[in-house]
Parts: structure tokens; sequence; C-alpha cells
């Protein structure tokens, strides 16, 4: 048997006692080799893509700060222009700049949130400086520098976080992509040399990268400070401790003339103007001293112009910084605010028209002057001086003129008087001139030097104007007057010397204070009689004088005083004119005489009615609700319009006719008639009267005196005027009503001269109501008696 045939197993060449792995073991280690192939593979994909990723974050990171960097050079261009009232030329570059760098941070943008975020920021911040930019050219820097306050900055800093929050998400994804890159390169290592050397190189760019942005960062915060500073409309000079100029920043050129590099070397100080260099030096030693934190100094600098700027510094100790080592001084140019300072308080002491010091600045001048005076040894004078009758200037050529009066007062008082004195407006058309060391003498003549230089005509307000002026003077010495004691005292001679006549002046003299004073309590109690309603109306005939019949009558105002009884009307009429009382007065008037006269037809009905005349004075005529006032009147009482006559003095139709013919035809369309009192005494043009809407003329009693009285050939005088005006009256087809009848011969004369109407003391005296009243009730069915 030991010589059979050779099994397969034992042929040579197959070794012996070595298991060989089965086809299972086989399909095990080949995938294990394709698994960790794989792996690797797949391992290094992944890293691959990993620091292509970071590469595109490190680009996104650079392009956000190219962004920011346009943003800041923007900014600093905007603010620019709005520190110079207008665009600056390099704006429109400087917007397509930031939409560019926009434009490549959108392309680089992996879609997050973030970047999302600086697409809106980027969005709203150009709106806003569009805004500001459109602004500025169309001429409004206060506009713009609100646009730039309420959108601009907001939207800057938006844009500012969205940029950093970006950038900062870069950074942190970069990171965490590193860390799995780092961790992966370390497997593959494992596996294959050369994959951990790929892995390495491109750690190496992913490092470079990261060192890159880092340095872009760092490049963008510096060309945000470069511009800021450079843009800036501040002044940074930097100095060493003996103030010698190391730096200065671009901006030196707007605000004294000069380029940075001019100044290099020159002390600080030496561009300070004389006076205000130890405030300069003493705010520089504080600071090197270290006594005060950012001492301030407020100088004048010189321009290179030869001009100076008010400037405002700031100076602050870097001298222990080696990166600075220097004191830097803040400066900005505060020389609008100094000279808005300067107006204002021009303004608060001196009068806006005219120029002349106000009340305010003559009260403390006359206070020094008085405390230089020794007692009763060196007196100081003052003048009080009131333009006579002003009010009629500015009613009749209008407050323009009027304003251009009182400046040629004012030059006139200036050129007169010694640059050491002190002229003044107190208000309206009131001045006042302080004479230091003048007795009454010097006063006296000055004021008839003043007096003069205002009687000369005045051209300045259209055509030749002469006015005069009443001057009150008061002299005075410390420890017998003060300050306020003595301007009344001149302002109480003032109305002394109008009192006189106007035209002069007055000393002041210690009875006058009584009768000012006396003059102020009846003031007084006129506006309180207004108030309480002590007036009370009186009624004087108007009778036909061809019948005798009463055909209407006129309404006086009469003043009944609780202590002085009945007040005579010259004594308080006047002072109501120049208070401005005489409107709510006459106001009373009007409704009282409508209301008695409806009440009269009511008891006593005639044919035709009686008539009831009321007086208008010239402030009521310039009230603007005067035809309003009548009309009310007229619907309260229920008179006919008609019964209703209004009389103005011809004086009035000599300031501002067209005023007063407006106001005298509104009043007329309410169905009133008009009649001109003292007609033939005003002296005004007989052109007017064709044109005016009047029913009735009055004839001046002056006139009507002279009927029966001794001519100069010892016969009766002819009444040439009253003729006169009877023949103008008819001609114009107006009734004629004669004033202060007291004779029958004047009765008849008058009946001659074909005059209707009368009234005077020869037929009554004014009447109260009531007199009146019993007096309609004696005539009542008695119509064809004579009313004598």
């Amino acid at each position: 048997m030991a010589g059979g045939p050779e099994r397969p197993e034992d042929a040579p060449g197959t070794p012996t006692g070595a298991a060989r792995p089965s086809w299972r073991a086989l399909v095990k280690r080949w995938a294990a080799v394709v698994l960790a192939f794989n792996i690797a593979l797949g391992m290094g994909f992944s890293v691959v893509a990993l620091r292509h990723q970071a590469d595109a974050r490190s680009r996104a990171d650079a392009l956000l700060a190219e962004l920011d960097a346009a943003a800041a050079t923007q900014d600093a261009l905007l603010w620019r222009g709005l520190a110079d009232a207008g665009p600056d030329a390099g704006l429109a570059a400087a917007a397509a700049t930031v939409d560019d760098a926009t434009a490549a941070v959108a392309a680089a943008s992996d879609g997050t949130p973030e970047d999302a975020r600086v697409t809106a920021a980027v969005t709203a911040y150009q709106r806003a400086a569009e805004t500001v930019r459109t602004t500025l050219t169309s001429g409004d820097p206060d506009a713009a520098r609100t646009a730039a306050v309420a959108d601009l900055l907001p939207a800057a800093r938006a844009l500012n976080e969205a940029v950093d929050h970006a950038a900062a998400r870069h950074r942190a994804a970069n990171a965490s992509a590193g860390r799995v890159a780092d961790f992966e390169t370390l497997f593959m290592m494992v596996f294959a040399a050369v994959v951990a050397g790929l892995l390495f190189r491109r750690f190496e760019a992913a490092r470079r990268s990261g060192e890159l942005g880092v340095a872009q960062a760092k490049a963008r915060s510096e060309a945000r400070f470069r511009a800021l500073v450079h843009n800036s409309s501040d002044v940074l000079s930097l100095t060493d401790a003996d103030l010698g100029i190391a730096y200065q920043t671009p901006s030196v050129a707007r605000l004294l003339g000069w380029a940075p590099d001019e100044l290099t070397g020159t002390r600080l100080v030496d561009l300070v103007h004389p006076d205000d260099r130890l405030a300069l030096l003493a705010a520089h030693d504080d600071a090197v001293s270290g006594e005060r934190e950012d001492p301030t100094s407020d100088v004048r600098m010189r321009h290179r112009d030869g001009s100076w700027r008010h400037v405002h510094s700031i100076h602050t100790n870097l001298l222990a910084d080696p990166d600075v080592r220097s004191v830097v001084v803040t400066t900005r140019d505060v020389t609008a605010q100094k000279r808005l300072e300067a107006q204002l308080q021009h303004n608060a002491f001196h009068d806006a028209l005219t120029g002349l010091a106000n009340r305010a600045l003559f009260t403390d001048r006359l206070e020094h002057a008085l405390a230089r005076t020794d007692r009763g040894e060196t007196p100081v004078a003052v003048l009080f001086v009131d333009l006579d009758d002003f009010k009629a200037v500015n009613d009749g050529a209008g407050h323009g003129a009027g304003d251009a009066l009182l400046t040629a007062v004012a030059d006139r008082l200036r050129r007169v008087l010694r640059p050491g004195d002190t002229v003044a407006r107190l208000g309206g058309d009131e001045f006042a001139v302080l004479l230091e060391d003048a007795g009454a003498d010097r006063a006296e003549t000055t004021a008839e030097r003043l007096l003069a230089v205002l009687a000369e005509p005045f051209p300045a307000v259209g055509s030749d104007v002469r006015i005069s002026a009443s001057v009150g003077i008061a002299v005075g010495a410390a420890g017998l007057h003060d300050s306020d004691e003595l301007l009344r005292h001149a302002d109480v001679a003032m109305y002394a010397a109008k009192e006189a006549g106007k035209g002069r002046s007055a000393v002041f003299a210690p009875d006058m204070d009584s009768a000012i004073i006396g003059q102020l309590q009846m003031k007084a109690e006129l506006a309180r009689a207004v108030e309480r309603g002590e007036f009370t109306v009186h009624y004087q005939p108007t009778v036909e004088l061809a019948s005798g019949r009463l055909a209407g009558v006129e309404a006086l105002v009469r003043w009944q005083h609780p202590e002085r009884g009945l007040v005579p009307p010259l004594d308080f009429i006047p002072l109501a004119e120049s208070t401005g009382l005489i409107v709510p007065i006459g106001r009373f008037v009007l409704r009282e005489a409508c209301r008695q006269m409806r009440a009269w037809h009511d008891a006593f009905p005639s044919e035709p009615p009686m008539t009831v005349s009321v007086n208008l004075s010239a402030r009521e005529l310039d009230e603007p609700g005067l035809v309003a006032s009548v009309r009310d009147a007229l619907e309260e009482s229920g008179l006919d319009p008609a019964h209703l006559v209004l009389e103005i003095t011809e004086s009035l139709l000599l300031v501002d006719l067209p005023a007063t013919m407006r106001a005298l035809l509104e009043l007329r369309a309410l169905g009133v008639r008009l009649a001109v009192d003292d007609f033939g005494t005003g002296y005004s043009s007989l052109s007017y009267l064709e044109d005016l809407p009047v029913d009735i003329l009055k004839i001046d009693k002056s006139f009507v005196d002279r009927i029966g009285k001794t001519g100069p050939d010892d016969g009766p005088a002819q009444p040439v005027m009253v003729s006169a005006i009877s023949k103008l009256g008819h001609a114009l087809h107006l009734q004629l009503v004669a004033e202060g009848i007291e004779q029958e011969e004047q009765v008849s004369t008058l009946q001659e001269l074909a005059c209707q109407y009368g009234q005077g003391y020869f037929f009554a005296r004014p009447l109260p109501s009531d007199a009146l009243t019993e007096l309609l009730a004696e005539r009542a069915g008695q119509f064809a008696r004579p009313f004598v």
C-alpha cells in the first residue's frame, strides 16, 4: 500500500502545516481595506471641503472689512459736508464704493441670517446716507443735520453691528472647522502620510488665512481711524511739553488756513492772540502737571489771512503713553457761537430799530454815573425827549414811515451829543439822554440844541415832515436821587413841557409832581368808572329852524363821579382819548342812545321820527369792530338805522383819508346817516367833501357866534363863512345844522341863509333822559308849537 498514488494535497510546492485564509477572511480583509480607503478618501474630501469653506469665510470676512471701511469713509465725508454746509465732491464715489463692497459680500454669502442682516443694514444705511446727501445738495444744512442725527447715525451703528456679528460668525465657523480638520488630519496620518502631508498643507493654508483676516481687521480699524481723524472738523495737535507742534491733522487748513506740515515745529502759543496767551499757557500747565483732568481754554487764534478765530481747546496729557508721548490739544472753531453770543448781548441792551441803548442799559449807566458823583458837587442830568403828535405820522403815512422817522431822530440825537453822553430809546417815540458832570444850565442848553435839530424837516420818510418834541430835564446826584426817581422826574417835566404848548423844554420842579400825580389819579379813576358804569348820557335837542319842530337830539356823555359829582366833558374826554378808554365809553353811549331813542319813538311817535346823533372819536373810527358794534346796538334796540346819525369831526379827514373813507362806506352800508361835525375848522380839502358818503354838515359854533356882532366898520358883521358853507351844503345836497345858537337874531339869519336845523342854548341845554322825556310829554299833541 506504501507505493500507491499521491494525493493532491501532498503535491510538491504546497506548504504543509500553514493554514491559508479562507475566502471569507479575504473578503473581510479587502472590505476593511476598502473601508479604510473610503474612510480616508472621505475624510480627505471632508478636509478639502472644510478648507475651501474656511477660505470662503476668510474671503467673506475680508469683504466685510472692506464694506465697513467703505462705510466709514462715506460717514466721514458726510459729516465733513455737514460741517461745511455743503456736499463733498467725493460723496458719490464713496456711495458707489459701498455699493460695490455690498455686492461682493452678497456674492460671497452662504445665505446665513447674519449675511442677510448685513444686506438689510446696508440698504437702510444707504437710504439714510442718500437722504443726508440729497438734503445737503438742496442747500438745507439744518435739515441735513437733523436727518444725520435721526437716521444716519442709527443706520451706521446698525451696519457696524451687523458687520461685526457676521465677521464673528465667520471666525467662529472657521475655528470649529479648523478643529474638525485637525482631528481628521491626525486620523488620516495613520492611514497615509501623503494624505497627512496634504492635510498639513491645508492646515497651514487655513492658518495663514486666519492671520490674513486678523491683519485685514486691523487694517479696517486703522482705515476707520484715519478717515475719522483726517476728515474731522476738529483739529488735533500733538505738542511737546513746551507747546511745540509735532503733528497737526489736515483739518487745520480749514480752521486756520495753514497746511499741517507748515506748522510743524511752531509753538502753539505763537498762534494765539497776545491777550489770550496766559489762558492757553495756564490750561497747558494744568494738563502737564496733572492738577486738572483735560483742562480747557477759550482763546483767539490767528488765521493765515491775519484774521482771528475764536476756538475752544481741550488739553489731554499723553506724555506718558509710549505710543503718543505728547500733549494732545483738540481744538474746535466757536467763532460763529461767539458772534451769536455777542449779538444776543448787544440785543439785550440796545434798541433793535435805532441801535441806541435801551432802557436797561440807560438805567445801568445812570446808576454808575450817580455813583461817581459827589453829593451836589458834580451832578448828572437826564433829558426825557418825547416826539409831539407822533401818532399822526403812523396813522397818516404808515408804521414804516414812522420807523424811518424814529431812526432819523436817533441819528440826529447822536450827531449833536458828545461822545461821552448816552442817548437811549425807551420805547415808542420816547428817548432819554444822560449828561454826566452837567448842571441845569448845560442841560437846558443841550435841550435847546436838541429841539433845534429836531425842528428841521425830515426827508427820510418819503416827503419832508416837520415834527417837534417836548423835553423834560431833571438834575441829581448821589445821595439825593436814585436812577428811577431821576428818570421819573425828567418824565414829569416832559409832561409839563407838553402842557405848556409842546415843542419846548421844562426843568423839573417839585410842584410838578402833584399835577402829574393828579393826572395819574384821574386816569385810574376813569378806568374804574368804565368798569363801574359811572357814565350817563344827556341829550341836546336839534330843532328845525323853519317850524321849531324837535327834529332830533345829540347824545352827549357825562361822568357822574361818586365824589366830584358831574365831571365836565373837557376834563375827561381828552384823557379817555389818550388812554383808549374812549372806545368802551363810546360803545356805551351808542347802545344807550339807540335804546333811548327807540323808547321815545314808541312813547311819542312823530312824523318824521326823531333822530339821535352820536359822536365818533378817532380811536373809535380806527377800531376794527366799529361796524359790528353799531350793527349790534341797532339790533338790540330795534332802532331803524335811518334814525341814527354818526358824527365825525372834520379833523379826522386829515389823517389817513383812504382808511376813513372805507370805514364810512361800511357804516353807510348799514343804513345809518353820517355827519361832519365842526365843519370849517379842519382845513380839509373841499375836493374830498364831494366824495365823502355824508348826509349832514354841522356848522361850527365859532362861525355862528359872528352873526350879530359888530364888524370893522362898526356895523353888523356879515356871516360870510356861514353863507359860504350853506351854499356849499345845498350844492352838494347836504342838510345843514348850525351849532351853538344862543340868540334869536342868529336864528333869523340862519333861516335867511336856508340853514335847515340848529341847536344851542337858545333852544335847550343838554338834558338828562328823564328831563327830556318830561319835555316830550308836555309837548305831546302840540306838534305845531315851536320849540322855544
